[in-house]
């Protein structure tokens, strides 16, 4: 029953969406989704805009939705970018080198079976954590793409909590929170730093990059991120 609620929240969101925006502007859709803190303070603000023309309306792709995330939607970033700069940095850093492809679909190339999880915990400067997950090499079906998430995430909700896959197997996910199950590195596209591991042995850590410092701390089976 999990299973077929969070394939029917896939299917259905982008018209459900289209019926609840005001056309032409920045919506604010952030709802309970956990959102990255941001740089400048605060949390980001999850956007979406609805920007379909009236002779759109046979267009068998749906309405055009465009969405942003960051203090405000002409100000922020698409999400997907966001996420097509995390990996293309791990790429050019050579963290993706050696690390076999699945075969080209419709002559694009195949994804990366990268046994990482990606999880964006800060935008401006744009921060994420590579959790290693064997599982993260293979694309998850999607009754099992939820158990990537940590526990208070999971749910037909983790279908908000992810982005694009940027090349890799599975999306990249966003958030406060990241599961406690395996080694923890961080990297940013922005500062820049390359992949650096996290130490929780205390069950504490911090990340500090560009003037932003995030305090990281281990709860159970989930790690915060607190920005300081």
């Amino acid at each position: 029953m999990k299973a077929a609620a969070i394939a029917l929240a896939l299917l259905c969101a982008p018209s459900a969406w289209a019926q609840a925006l005001t056309p032409y502007i920045w919506n604010d859709v952030t709802g309970d989704r956990d959102m990255p803190w941001l740089g400048r303070g605060g949390r980001a603000h999850y956007f979406k805009r609805d920007v379909t023309k009236p002779w759109d309306i046979m267009n068998p792709r749906g309405p055009t939705i465009e969405t942003r995330w960051g203090a405000s939607g002409g100000t922020g970033e698409d999400p997907s970018q966001s996420a097509d700069r995390a990996v293309a940095y791990l790429q050019r850093v050579g963290a993706l080198k050696g690390w076999p492809a699945y075969p080209a679909v419709e002559g694009r190339p195949g994804a990366l079976a990268y046994p990482f999880r990606v999880t964006i915990v800060c935008l401006e400067p744009l921060v994420a954590i590579l959790r290693f997950d064997l599982s993260a090499a293979s694309p998850d079906p999607i009754e099992f793409f939820e158990g990537a998430m940590p526990p208070s995430l999971q749910g037909v909700a983790a279908v908000d909590q992810q982005v694009g896959s940027g090349g890799l197997a599975n999306a990249t996910m966003f958030g406060s929170r990241v599961s406690a199950r395996g080694t923890l590195q961080w990297f940013s596209p922005d500062g820049p730093q390359v992949p650096t591991p996290i130490d929780l042995s205390s069950g504490r850590a911090r990340i500090a990059t560009k003037g932003v410092t995030l305090e990281l701390e281990k709860r159970g089976d989930e790690v915060i991120v607190i920005r300081r």
